[in-house]
């Protein structure tokens, strides 16, 4: 479940407060549609309503993550399931949305005629590219106009909450440089058990002498186990030839016996160290060899897609390749490495786990990823200052009560998503279009990207959020807003 907690993220539910994040299931024992679920001051929300919401937003988890998704333990340690969890942010979605709509009438924020053309041109698209959809959610053409309307208002109150944001960054704050790179990794060192043999075979030929004579002397001075049963013990007189090919026994060595063995072991080779040796010199020299031509590669300026199949073949190493952006504060071991580069300047960099990455610099001021970072900063500080702003709308807003016996009678057992037929993606791919129902709906369907913040009745739903890479109702509602108030300002 871990895959799904990733989606999960601080929200603005201006615009998610239906997502089409998907529909969820049928109800077991269903109560009738005009129940009251959800009250907020004086306005009721029936189950219709929010039974619609849920079934959406689980729609979207069916087509992501499986049509048993629901029964499924969220894997945070809470013991909720995925079902749970929808309910719940479904629930925070709907309170986040009445609770800007309703500061929003009462500072007189409204949508203008062409915001408002522009969400009747969204709802059309949606009615005439997803009728599978709907049909599967339950969505009738008034719930439709209801919560595109006022995800569409939210939003509006959004973007005026934000409006005042701090977008000062510095002007190297956010430098980003493109490289790209060959990595070389040993193909008896994988990265999972790397760090083992490095300590336990002493074939490696990182084991300096001082390292093996630690490991003698630990094992002598602790008396604690017996090597091998090759060993003679031996009090006053050990060989030179004893001590290079036989482990020290612990039963009666003095220390000052074990000392000089330890000290003769480690400056003399065994027959196998020196077979073992060889394997990794051969090895390490293949690696060596590999590198001085893919850094040549690099220096001629060739792309590594166009040379990497040449060294994947071989039996010494493994080699892959990628293209990335960087930070000076990056992570990656070869990251100071990399950093130090300026544009179509090369390096070699071996890591401790005996890999090796030969990089390239592409571009040392890789604009766009620079900016895309800006842009991101830029939208965490307004989610943050939304989030302050909207804690005191929500503390002064009406009181949203949840009639949880309601909300129980909408269970988790028949899937409403359907993924498609080969027959039906084989079609559908030879048409240019998409294969899921929620992906022709439009785009991300993220609450910290259109706007809210992480809120429910329930103190656990106040800190997450659902955000998925499908389409959902209230992106097209918030970017027919966000259109329609670009249009006005350039006016």
């Amino acid at each position: 479940m871990n895959r799904i907690m990733k989606y999960a993220a601080a929200a603005l539910v201006a615009a998610t407060a239906v997502s089409t994040l998907g529909g969820c299931e049928q109800l077991e024992k269903k109560a009738p549609e005009d129940t009251v679920a959800v009250s907020f001051g004086d306005t009721n929300i029936m189950l219709d309503e929010v039974t619609y919401m849920i079934r959406s937003m689980e729609y979207t988890y069916e087509s992501y993550f499986g049509s048993n998704i629901c029964g499924n333990d969220m894997g945070d340690g809470s013991g909720m399931t995925v079902g749970d969890y929808i309910k719940q942010m479904s629930l925070s979605q709907l309170r986040q949305t009445l609770v800007l709509n309703e500061y929003a009438k009462k500072n007189g924020i409204e949508l203008s005629d062409d915001q408002k053309a522009k969400v009747d041109e969204a709802i059309e698209k949606l009615q005439t590219e997803s009728e599978d959809y709907l049909d599967a959610v339950g969505a009738t053409d008034e719930l439709i106009e209801k919560t595109y309307t006022e995800n569409a208002i939210a939003n509006l109150v959004y973007m005026d909450l934000v409006a005042d944001v701090d977008t000062t960054v510095g002007d190297d704050e956010f430098l980003r440089k493109k490289i790209a790179y060959v990595k070389l990794t040993p193909s008896e060192l994988t990265e999972t058990t790397a760090a083992e043999e490095a300590t336990t075979e002493v074939s490696s030929d990182e084991d300096s002498s001082e390292e093996a004579s630690s490991i003698e002397n630990t094992e002598a001075e602790s008396e604690s186990e017996s090597v091998s049963n090759d060993v003679t013990t031996s009090t006053e007189e050990a060989s030179s030839e004893k001590a290079s090919t036989e482990a020290v026994s612990t039963g009666e060595a003095s220390s000052e016996n074990v000392s000089e063995l330890s000290s003769e072991a480690s400056t003399e080779d065994s027959t196998e160290v020196e077979t073992l040796s060889e394997e990794e010199q051969e090895r390490q020299d293949a690696m060596n060899d590999a590198a001085d031509k893919i850094l040549k590669e690099f220096e001629e300026g060739n792309d590594a897609a166009d040379f990497i199949s040449d060294y994947q073949n071989d039996s010494h190493f493994t080699a892959t390749n990628s293209e990335i952006s960087i930070s000076e504060d990056g992570t990656a071991v070869y990251n100071a490495a990399a950093w130090a580069l300026s544009t179509d300047e090369c390096t070699v960099y071996k890591s401790d786990d005996g890999s090796i990455y030969i990089i390239r610099c592409l571009d040392d001021n890789d604009e766009e990823a620079r900016q895309s970072a800006i842009d991101s900063e830029i939208e965490s500080r307004k989610t943050a200052l939304f989030s302050e702003k909207y804690a005191e709308i929500q503390e002064e807003s009406s009181k949203f009560k949840v009639d949880e016996d309601v909300i129980d009678t909408i269970r988790f057992t028949t899937p409403v998503y359907v993924a498609p037929s080969e027959e039906e993606t084989s079609e559908s791919e030879t048409n240019g279009e998409e294969t899921s129902e929620s992906e022709t709906n439009g785009e991300e369907t993220s609450e910290s990207e259109t706007g809210g913040e992480k809120t429910s009745e329930n103190e656990t739903s106040e800190e997450e959020s659902v955000k998925a890479e499908n389409s959902s109702e209230s992106d097209e509602s918030e970017e027919a807003v966000s259109e329609a108030s670009s249009e006005e300002e350039s006016k």
